[in-house]
């Protein structure tokens, strides 16, 4: 989209920033009275009124009642948006509650997704989401066999960022647990330091040449594989805070509020959409519509990718109403995905 300098000139879009940051505050229509007042009376009333006008007519702006003042639109918040200074720093209370965050020793990786989950919504004061890495992405670091029993064993895959995977996998014969241990001893010499998907192209190999004795295993556990990276709908999804919206505005009717908690329940239709923004540098704002998800109409997500290790990225960020402060909460979610990267890399 063309920035507001290509299509508008300097005092109409000074007009529409003080319409959309009012807006922001207050979640009231705005008329041209209020946005004099903001500027001073340096324009008058009835130049104000010409210029919303013109900015309703390019779809900036709409008008709920006949009386009342302007409302901005999806358009005009996205070119908000897109024109905001550089984000800075967060604020001292966020900064207090991420170091308090850093200076924890976690010991699995799953604790650090799920308490940048819970910080993270303390801080915005909206609902927030931390996608894990997708499997793919992860490097094998070891696997354990356990017998649960004569039929079925347990699947323990540990990545080398220290995401456990577990699958259970039904046999068709009696594989004693010594013949386990032999599998998972050449497993974690061979494929340590592996992608998943490059081991399940190596284990078909293996089932063609020396490993005989475990064809049918090798199969179970190359069907595994294919589920964990094919099935990238069913990773973990870390949400916080979902209360927190009753009592905006936006939500005073009942059934928008229970629209937006099935979104938010919907993990797999949230996995693929914040699954685009994995591996992209910066902050991500996705508006209203552009979602393309029911219930998420008039919302906003804001999202930045943290990094695991090298290759393996996941996706947080927050959840709320078309009119967030942008400005507090942009650089909010920026240092947190950073505070994550930064704990990863230390683990």
């Amino acid at each position: 989209m063309k920035s507001l300098r290509d299509i508008l000139n300097e005092r109409d879009r000074s007009v529409l920033e003080l319409i959309v940051e009012n807006y922001i505050v207050f979640a009231e229509p705005v008329g041209s009275t209020t946005i004099a007042k903001l500027m001073k009376n340096k324009v008058s009333s009835a130049t104000i009124r010409s210029i919303m006008g013109e900015l309703e007519e390019l779809g900036f702006l709409f008008k709920p009642h006949a009386v009342a003042g302007r409302v901005p639109t999806q358009k005009a918040f996205r070119c908000y948006v897109n024109n905001l200074p550089v984000p800075g720093l967060p604020g001292k209370k966020a900064l207090k509650a991420l170091a308090a965050m850093s200076r924890i020793r976690y010991a699995y990786t799953e604790e650090v997704m799920a308490d940048a989950s819970r910080v993270l919504a303390a801080i915005a004061r909206f609902p927030s989401i931390v996608v894990e890495p997708r499997v793919d992405t992860m490097l094998f670091k070891e696997v354990e066999f356990v017998r649960m029993s004569r039929y079925t064993i347990l699947i323990v895959f540990v990545t080398t960022s220290g995401i456990v995977l577990k699958r259970f996998v039904d046999t068709s014969e009696d594989i004693e647990q010594a013949a386990l241990d032999e599998i998972k001893h050449y497993m974690n010499e061979r494929f340590s330091g592996l992608l998943f998907h490059v081991i399940k192209e190596s284990i078909i190999q293996d089932i063609h040449r020396d490993r005989e004795n475990f064809r049918n295993l090798y199969r179970k556990i190359q069907d595994t594989l294919d589920m964990l990276v094919s099935d990238e709908d069913k990773r973990e999804v870390y949400i916080e805070g979902a209360s927190k919206m009753i009592g905006i505005p936006e939500f005073s009717d009942v059934e928008k509020l229970k629209e937006l908690f099935k979104a938010l329940e919907s993990k797999e239709r949230l996995i693929r959409l914040l699954d685009q923004y994995q591996g992209k540098e910066g902050i991500n704002v996705i508006l209203g519509s552009e979602s393309d998800m029911k219930g998420m109409e008039g919302m906003s997500i804001i999202a930045s990718a943290y990094r695991i290790d090298r290759d393996s990225c996941g996706v947080l960020g927050i959840i709320g109403p078309m009119r967030m402060d942008y400005s507090r909460l942009i650089p909010i979610v920026g240092y947190t995905a950073r505070a994550v990267t930064d704990l990863f890399n230390t683990m």
